[in-house]
């Protein structure tokens, strides 16, 4: 059976988590060194557990958006402590089938949000929490329509949750703004892009919003923005092309951006005014190397899901694969 490392990753507390989905478990492990495996105490079959994980605020959370205990497909999520621990199984107070709660995360700031894009006949919703699993709120889009995809990407950080809904206005795409509580702050949006909204991220003062728009001429693009929604950049790889897929993963944190382009093999390092800083070719012959990308305490981690049963690669934050890199692939194949 396949494992699909490398779908979901990030990296926080100096460690990476790096998890593998359709198997049924998960795994975690320090930077470079040991490892700890992480398996839902209820082994749910074909939950999707691990398809999206997060780590911040001491914990934790873990999406199998295909987890059944409200109906099919309604999904769930599971809170551990960083050492796999107390584990917390959630699921939406109005869950339904079809919903995929769990199909993205994000946990800091003393919350944890799941996305649930296919709530209400794909229109979506998201769903904050305490750090203990209690639910908080529920947050929809003010303006939301059916296959909005609303809960598509979430973020957390800096006092704001920003929620990715790229089929906004026909596949345009569209991200929102919300306070701790789930007070809706800004709709931000941008003119010249489709699937604005696939890839959100939010730290380092900045929200950075991701649109891979497969058929853009540049291979997409990312776009800058405050935390209040005003637009400071967009940014396109230096030498993007067609079907790149710049943009199809983001992650901003200790004063740099990074931008996944799996259709190019490439990941791309920015500070964040938006000036490109590296290129991170792959460094094996990989096939989606950018799938997934992560930064924080000093470390990139790059994502790629296809080569045997997928990857994970580290890099120091001015790096790239021609000066640096470990492979963390070899953990995994248990």
């Amino acid at each position: 059976m396949p494992y699909f490392i490398g779908t979901s990753i990030v990296i926080n507390d100096n460690a990476a988590y790096v998890h593998e989905s359709f198997t049924g478990t998960g795994s975690t492990t320090g930077i470079g060194s040991t490892f700890t495996q992480i398996v839902p105490s209820d082994g749910a079959i074909s939950s999707d557990y691990g398809y999206s994980v997060a780590v911040g605020s001491q914990k934790i959370v873990v999406g199998a958006q295909n987890d059944d205990d409200n109906g099919n497909i309604s999904g769930a999520a599971y809170i551990y402590d960083l050492d796999g621990s107390n584990e917390i199984k959630i699921t939406a107070s109005d869950g339904a089938a079809n919903d995929r709660f769990g199909y993205s995360v994000s946990v800091g700031n003393g919350r944890i949000v799941i996305g649930a894009r296919r709530d209400d006949i794909g229109r979506g919703a998201a769903y904050i929490y305490d750090l203990d699993g209690n639910q908080l709120s529920k947050i929809t889009a003010s303006d939301g329509a059916s296959n909005d995809l609303f809960g598509e990407s979430v973020a957390i950080g800096n006092g704001r949750i920003v929620i990715g809904a790229f089929g906004d206005d026909i596949g345009r795409g569209a991200a929102y703004i919300y306070d701790l509580d789930g007070n809706q702050l800004s709709k931000i949006t941008a003119s010249d892009n489709d699937r604005f909204g696939w890839s959100v991220s939010v730290g380092s003062g900045r929200i950075v919003i991701g649109a891979h728009d497969a058929a853009n001429s540049s291979g997409g693009a990312a776009y800058i923005f405050d935390l209040n929604g005003t637009q400071l950049s967009k940014i396109t790889a230096s030498d993007g092309a067609a079907n790149d897929r710049f943009g199809w993963s983001v992650s901003v944190g200790s004063g740099r951006i990074v931008v996944g382009a799996y259709g190019g093999d490439s990941a791309y390092v920015f500070d964040l005014d938006g000036i490109q800083l590296v290129k991170i070719d792959n460094p094996e012959v990989v096939l989606q190397f950018g799938y997934s990308c992560s930064i924080a305490d000093g470390k990139i981690v790059i994502g790629d899901y296809t080569t045997d049963n997928g990857s994970a690669y580290i890099f120091d934050y001015d790096e790239d694969s021609n000066s640096y890199w470990e492979s963390i692939i070899d953990t995994y194949k248990y």
